[in-house]
């Protein structure tokens, strides 16, 4: 026995030992000389997600997902250096508006696209890598990626990235990193991704006859915005010129070319393999994305893929997520079925009894949020199957036919009313208790309230659901509202989405006028959640937002940036004109 306790607490120690290790590597890697530590901000990083391990074990084992990585150094590798080491432009001390950084107009009805997301880069966590004046030998700058949403051209990019980001950076303004048009029949309409190391991006580019998984490596200082580059197509090996590789989606177990409007390509770091959707319902895997030869696999005999169809033909899907510990894909449809597809075999995903594994009756509009850590998935239903009512559906994962069919009972109502979302119903967001917590704490998702948008806050303990609590209408009427997006900044945990019109314009939300609002509110103490929540900073946006994605954490206001486009044209202020702006807007009372 004596035996058994010794060996058992040498394991604890060496694992105690291990993750400390790898923590230290982690966010010291760079103080010790080593390689920096690169930091992808991108759609999928709001949809895999990890509360706090449960046990050392499973701290261990998640240390190898570079996910998991680089969450926990964007939750908790906060600036607190020299201000000369990390300057950051900052916001006049307003507290009641978001002020915009900087607003640069794409072309005229550009934009990133309801529910869609920006991509950010950062080349080391600890430091601000600008353009001018030029980074360290062998360093490259921050970058934030856009796509337009529009066709190119010979004066209209489609897809852009902005550098020159911070207040250290010189001229105070951005600068175009690249830009380039890469195709004049096609739009990229969904969310782009990033290699680990920012020198490649990858996107769909879809036609009104097919859809294209497009691997670009960009070269700086290549294109401007009045004049984008067409890259080189064919193989891209160097970086001496921008080139990209363009692979058309696969027709194999199907007898129609698939176009692609609603699903954006998961990476998954480890097998460097992306998963993508269809307008068809099949699910597409290409490997050798970045760090090989790109290809799709294609195989009608024993494993089969493209995946499918998994909706019959009937519908398209959603943005899938790839669970490495489980080797299987979900995915959610427009015909309201969530899928799960074993990543080897491909073929039909084990649903389960038919069509009782529906649980959306008007289909899903966005894909899964999971945790890894509790084993959980969450997909957000405009109208439940069952009830047809707008409700959270709660999934355990690796997700099985009984465990679908069963999720039908594991719902939290997110509505008083019978109106649903007018439009998209996007995925809600965990607070920072949740994920300190190991799985306890608040998950808040933008819904109905009557016959108006309201945010509902749905308690959960240890992974259990309990009755929502509906908070502060946001609107006066029922429109769109964006995905939300929850930061930890400080000793503040922050909450951002936008409306697309129709704002409440009195307390508590206070929006400056009764149209598109991006507003943010602080969920640091929720207990006393409710219709009189107010805001902590609102801004006009046209048509609402797109989805935001936030870049740091700081212990100084204003120090932390959110980037995201609004959905119709405005005046944008840094560049001058009217067009499709891609924003960078810093919150002053963010602390």
């Amino acid at each position: 026995m004596k035996s058994k306790n010794s060996w058992r607490i040498r394991l604890a120690q060496i694992l105690l030992g291990a993750a400390i290790v790898i923590a230290l590597v982690v966010v010291r890697g760079t103080k010790a000389g080593d390689e920096p530590v690169h930091l992808v901000t991108d759609w999928s990083h709001r949809h895999l997600v990890y509360s706090s391990p449960s046990s050392l074990m499973q701290r261990f084992q998640l240390s190898s997902d570079t996910r998991y990585v680089q969450q926990w150094i964007r939750r908790n590798a906060e600036r607190r250096h020299d201000p000369d080491e990390w300057r950051w432009r900052r916001a006049p001390e307003d507290p009641n508006h978001l002020q915009g950084d900087w607003s640069e107009d794409m072309g005229s009805g550009a934009t990133v696209g309801a529910g869609n997301l920006p991509a950010k880069f950062s080349f080391n966590p600890t430091s601000a890598n600008c353009q001018t004046p030029a980074p360290p030998a062998g360093q490259q700058p921050d970058f934030v990626v856009y796509n337009t949403g529009l066709a190119g051209s010979g004066t209209q990019a489609t897809i852009v990235a902005f550098t020159n980001l911070y207040s250290s950076c010189t001229g105070g303004t951005p600068q175009t990193y690249w830009a380039y048009n890469t195709g004049t029949t096609g739009a990229v309409v969904t969310s782009p991704v990033l290699s680990f190391d920012g020198t490649q991006v990858a996107f769909v580019q879809s036609t009104p006859a097919a859809a294209t998984l497009v691997i670009l490596r960009w070269k700086a200082g290549t294109g401007s915005l009045g004049s984008p580059v067409t890259p080189a197509s064919g193989s891209c090996t160097a970086l001496t010129t921008p080139c990209m590789t363009s692979i058309t989606f696969s027709t194999a177990n199907s007898d129609t070319t698939p176009t692609d409007t609603s699903s954006s390509p998961f990476y998954d770091y480890l097998n460097d393999v992306i998963y993508v959707g269809d307008s068809m319902g099949f699910l597409h895997k290409f490997t050798g994305v970045f760090l090989g030869a790109p290809a799709e696999v294609v195989s009608t005999a024993t494993n089969f893929w493209p995946a499918g169809s998994l909706t019959g033909g009937f519908g398209h899907l959603n943005s899938p997520v790839y669970i490495q510990s489980d080797n299987e894909a979900l995915v959610t449809g427009s015909d309201g079925v969530l899928y799960a597809v074993d990543a080897t075999v491909g073929g039909v995903a084990v649903t389960g009894f038919n069509g009782t594994a529906k649980l959306a009756s008007t289909g899903f509009d966005d894909g899964p949020l999971v945790d890894l850590t509790t084993g959980m998935a969450y997909v957000f239903a405009r109208a439940d199957n069952a009830t047809s009512v707008t409700a959270v559906i709660q999934v355990p994962v690796p997700a099985t036919p009984v465990g679908i069919h069963n999720a039908a009972g594991t719902v939290a109502i997110v509505s008083n009313s019978a109106t649903n979302p007018a439009t998209a119903f996007y995925d809600g967001a965990f607070d920072n208790a949740y994920y300190t917590s190991g799985g306890t704490g608040n998950l808040y998702s933008c819904s109905t309230s009557g016959t108006v948008n309201a945010l509902w806050k749905i308690p959960i303990t240890a992974g259990v659901m309990g009755t929502p609590v509906v908070g502060p209408s946001l609107t006066t009427a029922n429109v769109a509202c964006s995905p939300i997006t929850e930061f930890q900044n400080g000793a503040t945990d922050r909450m951002f989405l936008s409306v697309a019109n129709s704002a409440v314009t009195g307390a508590p939300i206070n929006c400056s006028a009764g149209s598109g609002c991006i507003m943010s509110f602080n969920i640091t103490n929720t207990s006393t959640w409710g219709t009189s929540t107010a805001t902590a900073a609102t801004a006009t946006e046209t048509g609402g937002t797109s989805g935001i994605i936030i870049d740091n954490s700081s212990a100084a206001g204003g120090a932390s940036q959110v980037y995201f486009t609004p959905l119709s044209d405005q005046t944008c202020t840094t560049s001058g004109g009217t067009g499709g702006c891609a924003i960078q807007a810093s919150q002053s009372g963010l602390i």
